[in-house]
């Protein structure tokens, strides 16, 4: 099975370098650039895995977490991409229902190490 993931990001060198190296990783990879159009895509497409860039144009990640996470429960794997390396903004991401708070610049190797073991943690749950 391949794992389907939502990257939202208003920033479109971000969406390409992430949405690149996800998919050589061999994860299937729709990108958006703004909340809102992710937040569409959830009754269209199932995702294992929603990327959400903290502060976009008009919805913020954390309400994109908070509508998967309301929708789909554990059934989806929420990260949240942050250049706010902050207490407060942390705590919003946690209480939407983040799973993860990665701070931003991160390496899309380092993203996609943290999906990849989100992953395989959700197979053996699933088995």
């Amino acid at each position: 099975m391949i794992a389907r993931v939502l990257l939202a990001d208003d920033d479109e060198l971000v969406r390409r370098a992430i949405g690149n190296s996800l998919a050589r990783a061999g994860f299937e990879v729709i990108a958006v650039d703004d909340g809102a159009p992710a937040i569409a895509m959830a009754d269209k497409t199932l995702f294992d895995f929603v990327i959400a860039d903290l502060n976009m144009t008009t919805v913020s990640g954390v309400e994109v977490v908070k509508h998967y996470k309301n929708k789909f429960g554990v059934g989806v794997c929420c990260i949240v991409l942050s250049g706010d390396d902050d207490a407060t903004s942390n705590a919003a991401c946690y209480r939407a229902g983040a799973d993860d708070v990665i701070l931003k610049p991160t390496s899309p190797s380092e993203l996609r190490r943290r999906l990849m073991s989100a992953a395989l943690a959700l197979r053996g749950n699933a088995a």
